[in-house]
């Protein structure tokens, strides 16, 4: 998980997660949000991670953390074991992001997924002006080590669960740090947004 803005962020989905609830966050990283939310919103959490150097982070601050890949270690879970699952920043480095979606939504009564917006002006100005993958404060790796597999903008996204019937229920409006209504999507979004953060459901 590599955060945009770590304070920011974190107060946003802190603010949409109900007291004591369960949740996981998968491609937890080094447990940062997951501690956040043990402190804020006292809720049972566990974590999912790929790295091993961050699984033993997670276990050295005494975080509840599992080994496992999102792309094909989600389904041994059963149905809507959990009030939330969360996915930061992960979304995009899935080999097959439509099933990964679909899994956090059936593991989970909500699932709350974040990603950087590929559609993003500045994005789209580097590509036109210098003919090159743009390398910036939130994409950090040149084109031939990104690990990144998948290019999503915010609107991508959006198509994407009207594809799979999920419930866009909040989108996050980054500016002022709050999750609001999805009211279907929006030009200044698509272009301004530095990331997407959605809180979605199954249909």
């Amino acid at each position: 998980m590599s955060l945009i803005n770590k304070t920011k962020e974190f107060t946003i989905i802190s603010d949409v997660i109900t007291s004591k609830s369960n949740i996981i966050d998968i491609g937890c990283s080094d447990g940062s949000l997951i501690e956040y939310l043990k402190l804020n919103n006292n809720v049972v959490a566990r974590g999912m991670e790929i790295d091993q150097s961050k699984i033993r982070t997670c276990l050295s601050k005494g975080i509840s953390v599992v080994e496992g890949d999102a792309d094909t270690d989600l389904f041994d879970y059963p149905d809507n074991l959990f009030d939330y699952s969360i996915l930061t920043y992960t979304l995009q480095a899935t080999k097959n992001p439509k099933v990964v979606l679909e899994q956090l939504v059936r593991i989970a009564g909500k699932a709350i997924v974040s990603f950087p917006n590929f559609g993003h002006w500045s994005i789209a100005m580097s590509l036109f002006f210098n003919r090159e993958m743009p390398v910036n404060s939130t994409l950090d790796y040149s084109w031939y080590e990104t690990p990144n597999l998948h290019f999503c903008t915010i609107n991508d996204f959006i198509n994407l669960c009207e594809g799979l019937n999920i419930k866009i229920e909040k989108k996050a409006d980054l500016r002022k740090s709050v999750f609001k209504e999805f009211k279907g999507k929006s030009l200044y979004d698509s272009y301004f947004s530095e990331s997407g953060l959605f809180l979605i459901s199954k249909k």
